[in-house]
């Protein structure tokens, strides 16, 4: 079982070899889907009208998104699960 303080020492190496998108914005850690990935700063922001929708969709692909590590849940970590 991975340990907290390896948890944290992998998300903070991947967001140091990694700090920006090719695009030129900030990535950073996004918990989602049992595990931590390090994306793109512009991929969580809200998108306004159907053109930035739609040019958002097909750029997509060009920016950082990348699973760091897999993180169990807190209940299975705690053995709080019946």
């Amino acid at each position: 079982m991975i340990e907290n303080f390896q948890v944290v020492d992998t998300i903070e190496r991947a967001n140091d070899a990694q700090p920006f998108c090719p695009c030129g914005s900030h990535t950073t850690p996004v918990w989602r889907d049992g595990a931590v990935w390090l994306e793109c700063a512009t991929l969580s922001e809200p998108r306004h009208g159907r053109v930035r929708r739609v040019l958002a969709a097909v750029m997509a692909p060009a920016h950082v998104r990348d699973r760091i590590v897999d993180v169990p849940p807190l209940a299975v970590e705690l053995d709080l699960v019946a």
